[in-house]
């Protein structure tokens, strides 16, 4: 039962590691397509820093929401993980 617990929470660390893994690269794309498709943008049409930052100001809610469907996934993982688990311990 020890050894179960144990695997448990090493599976639940290696997810929460694999899940805040892809949050902060995917956060970091969405900035840095923001700033450099917000200075395309802006040395095209001229106007300095209006398309950065409203690609910017944009950027927050869309990694806010990419960060919720990671997060669900992995949560959603980590359910049918457990659910397996205890279906293998209670046909054992």
């Amino acid at each position: 039962m020890a050894q179960s617990e144990h695997k448990g929470k090493g599976i639940l660390n290696t997810l929460l590691i694999v899940m805040v893994g892809q949050v902060g690269c995917l956060t970091l794309v969405i900035i840095l397509a923001s700033v450099f498709g917000g200075l395309w943008l802006d040395k095209i049409f001229g106007t300095r820093p209006v398309f950065t930052l409203a690609l910017l100001l944009a950027g927050i809610p869309v990694s806010v929401i990419i960060m919720l469907v990671v997060a669900r996934r992995t949560l959603a993982r980590l359910r049918e993980q457990a659910e397996q688990e205890k279906e293998s311990d209670n046909s054992s």
